[in-house]
């Protein structure tokens, strides 16, 4: 008994082999089956990539987009979803006037670090944990499907198993522990930039719907670093996609998305070098400003009020 679509593709492939069948009897040319079928030919399409020094390695455009939206997806992610826990519990402590007892025995620049700092280090974790796991995913995957496959034995194989090969010698290519630190640095440092805004956010609110208005301005630069990093896909050294890459404040996002393209090692230190000393200016900006706007009650600051906040002692 057959199921009724196993019926139906039955049926569809009997009559397509008959078709076919007098089709070709039509020519009047001996064994034309034989030879169309002779004639097929299977291939396999390889992208070579040639290093510094002479030598020739398997890379794969396609798969450096794969790595490269995954890596900045998640900084994009990381950065948004602990920056807002930054930002709410700052505020929930100011709400409940929690903050209030804590500031009689620490200094509000320490209270605010403590924050970012015990909030990163957990995500920091969650980070360490997912490095680990791809690293061992990885290597599992490349010993099991035997990432050293030969060109002459790629050639061979049948057409499934080549691609894989394919995509494991590809995989192998790339140097993964330099991305995954890479990651980890970018996040770091985008984190403490953007966490220290969203704390500065917090402190100058009075409640947690208070705060579109000042994160507004913050997420329309992620929004932008991310759809900066996603067009830099298809030309990851064109003008647009360097200078993000460089600056600051959508550097994380962008950089990310370049890196699996190979691109001079200069670039990256010069970005996290920037990126750091940009995070330790605005930590110490956001600190004047939350010492300032953790006590303040009843009162919507605009930014000309905040900006002021800066240059009390």
């Amino acid at each position: 008994m057959y199921k009724r679509q196993d019926l139906s593709r039955l049926v569809n492939e009997t009559l397509r082999q008959r078709m076919e069948h007098d089709k070709m009897a039509a020519y009047g040319i001996p064994n034309l089956e034989q030879i169309v079928r002779e004639s097929h030919v299977d291939y396999q399409i390889r992208t070579v990539k040639l290093n510094d020094d002479g030598s020739e390695s398997t890379s794969s455009t396609q798969l450096a987009y794969i790595i490269g939206i995954v890596f900045t997806l998640a900084v994009y992610m990381f950065i948004t979803l602990y920056g807002s826990m930054v930002m709410q519990g700052v505020s929930e402590e100011k709400t409940n006037r929690i903050v209030e007892l804590m500031v009689s025995s620490v200094r509000p620049f320490d209270l605010m670090a403590g924050k970012i700092i015990g909030i990163g280090l957990v995500g920091l974790t969650q980070l360490l944990l997912w490095g680990v796991l791809t690293l061992v995913g990885v290597g599992a995957i490349t010993a099991l499907t035997g990432a050293a496959v030969t060109p002459t034995d790629t050639a061979a194989a049948p057409a499934d198993v080549a691609q894989t090969a394919e995509w494991m010698a590809a995989l192998s290519s790339f140097n993964l522990p330099l991305l995954l630190l890479s990651f980890a640095a970018y996040f770091v440092g985008g984190y403490l930039l953007y966490a220290s805004l969203f704390a500065a956010i917090g402190s100058v609110i009075d409640h947690p719907e208070d705060a579109q208005q000042f994160m507004m301005p913050v997420m329309m630069v992620l929004i932008f670093a991310l759809y900066a990093g996603i067009y830099s896909l298809d030309n990851p050294d064109g003008p647009l996609a360097f200078w993000c890459s460089l600056i600051p404040l959508t550097s994380p996002v962008v950089m990310m998305m370049r890196l699996p393209f190979d691109i001079p090692l200069w670039q990256p230190l010069l970005s996290i070098a920037l990126l750091y000393a940009t995070a330790l200016g605005v930590v110490w900006l956001s600190g004047r400003i939350y010492r300032v706007g953790i006590l303040l009650y009843g009162k919507k600051p605009n930014l000309k009020e905040i900006v002021k906040w800066i240059g009390y002692r």
